[in-house]
């Protein structure tokens, strides 16, 4: 059988038991303490300890360190003291590159016709002058387009004593004319323009004006005749007949020959100019066959290279278009080289180009106007650092990488940049603003902890905890920790470092 056993049941003493009323007056109190212990607490945080919340970050106080750890100076290390200080910084974004070829003083020579090398007059390293002679090539394209252009100088040179001609002839014309015009004697006419040129002209105008005359001293004539009664009307009706015919024809000679001269010379005037139009689209065919522009020196096109002797129309000489250094050298004698084909790569490496990319998530963030210094860290090299001067940004996002280029130049007067060279550049990003900061050897750091140390006294340092912004090699921004005017160990504070790890170990 299973017995059931009634609760007990606890009573307490009436005077223990707590009234409602009083515990809630209790808790109250408590809640009033701690609210006026963290208004205390704001109050002095805010104007007592940090100089109140407005406060410029740049003068801002140090926050107490919760327990000094001093450290004493060795008698053999010397310190270097440095003052805090505040100045302008700004962030800045790194970002990949490559030391590249200056465009405007690099040329990849490319062969301008095909044909066959005969002779290499350089070798890699080699410094040239603009206009030496890289190679030698023969070709019969070149030869082709040589004798056109001689071909076309001989007819220019036909048109230009066509038109001299064809300008002497309308202009004696015009002056035996005039001359003609006041009807001097037939024989002054012969005398003034016996030893000027007049062409078929002066058959036409002097005979006609003959006939005229003769027309004229028969007519003239025919009036006593006629008083006489030796001539019948008839006679004398088919004489003027002839003086008016007679002058007709003059006067039409006249025009005609005014005319044709004048045409003449005007067709000779054309032709002329063309046979220049072709001269000079051979000459411009015969530049584009070998690769120099208008501006360059050039001998005459016509001109053979005097050194070969014999047939040498088709010899070319390939020259450097700039002054530098033989970087490449693609081709040997003999070699047959199409055209197009690279033969040589010569560059004036006395400046390099930087080439950076700049993501687009990145590049509205970023200062990079044309002319501004940039710093460029080069991994490969003992002196890891160097300025380059913006030249130009890219005016378009590349496709394959979605980034901007940048192009800065890069002075290599001694020649220790090389192009290939991978590089990183540090770009300026967002505001300029003005912070305290201290130089980079200045700060230690511990456990994840950024501190610097401070005088404490003669032969001693204490260690002071800081916060750290934008770090670069010459300087480290200091956010929290030091106050302007504040004196920190800059050169020998790893020494400090050491001893004060050293004196905590030894401690624990």
């Amino acid at each position: 059988m299973i017995m059931t056993m009634p609760p007990t049941q606890t009573t307490a003493a009436p005077s223990a038991r707590t009234h409602p009323l009083q515990a809630a007056v209790r808790g109250l109190s408590l809640v009033t303490v701690l609210a006026c212990l963290g208004l205390a607490w704001w109050w002095l945080a805010t104007h007592h300890l940090t100089g109140g919340p407005d406060e410029d970050p740049v003068a801002r106080a140090p926050a107490p360190a919760a327990a000094a750890e001093i450290v004493s100076v060795p008698d053999d290390v010397t310190l270097e003291l440095v003052t805090v200080e505040a100045r302008l910084v700004q962030d800045e974004l790194t970002v990949p590159g490559r030391i590249d070829y200056d465009a405007r003083k690099q040329v990849d020579y490319l062969a301008p016709v095909e044909g066959i090398v005969t002779l290499v007059e350089v070798v890699v390293r080699q410094a040239v002058a603009t206009g030496d002679v890289l190679a030698e090539l023969s070709s019969r394209e070149v030869g082709l387009a040589r004798d056109e252009v001689s071909k076309c100088e001989a007819d220019q040179q036909i048109a230009a004593e066509a038109a001299e001609w064809a300008t002497i002839i309308a202009s004696n014309v015009t002056a035996v004319l005039a001359a003609l015009e006041p009807h001097p004697p037939l024989q002054e006419i012969q005398d003034g323009f016996a030893g000027r040129a007049l062409g078929d002209n002066r058959e036409q105008i002097i005979g006609a004006y003959s006939a005229l005359l003769h027309a004229e001293k028969v007519n003239a004539g025919t009036k006593s005749l006629v008083e006489g009664g030796l001539l019948s009307g008839r006679i004398v009706e088919e004489r003027q007949a002839n003086l008016e015919a007679a002058w007709a024809k003059f006067r039409a000679v006249c025009e005609e020959a005014r005319f044709d001269t004048m045409q003449a010379k005007r067709q000779a005037d054309a032709d002329l100019q063309r046979s220049e139009r072709q001269l000079e689209i051979a000459r411009e065919h015969l530049r584009a066959l070998v690769g120099t522009g208008r501006r360059q020196p050039q001998p005459a096109v016509s001109e053979k290279p005097a050194r070969h002797g014999g047939e040498t129309l088709s010899m070319l000489d390939l020259r450097s278009p700039i002054a530098g250094v033989v970087e490449e050298v693609f081709v040997a004698k003999g070699e047959r080289v199409t055209s197009g084909q690279r033969m040589f790569v010569v560059a004036d490496t006395s400046s390099l180009w930087v080439r950076a990319q700049i993501h687009e998530r990145q590049w509205a963030t970023v200062d990079v106007t044309p002319g501004h210094e940039v710093r460029v860290l080069i991994p490969g090299m003992e002196t890891r650092e160097a300025t380059a001067r913006i030249n130009h940004v890219g005016s378009v996002v590349e496709e394959e990488s979605r980034s901007v280029p940048l192009v800065a130049e890069l002075s290599n007067d001694d020649g220790r940049y090389k192009p290939g060279m991978f590089v990183w550049v540090e770009l300026p990003q967002g505001e300029v603003r003005e912070r305290l900061v201290v130089p980079p050897a200045a700060v230690m750091r511990h456990e994840g902890r950024a501190f610097v140390f401070v005088p404490a006294g003669p032969g001693s340092f204490a260690r002071r905890d800081i916060r750290t912004g934008i770090e670069t090699k010459q300087f480290v921004e200091v956010v929290e920790g030091l106050a302007a005017g504040d004196q920190v160990a800059a050169a020998g504070a790893f020494v400090l470092k050491s001893r004060l790890l050293i004196e905590q170990d030894g401690g624990e």
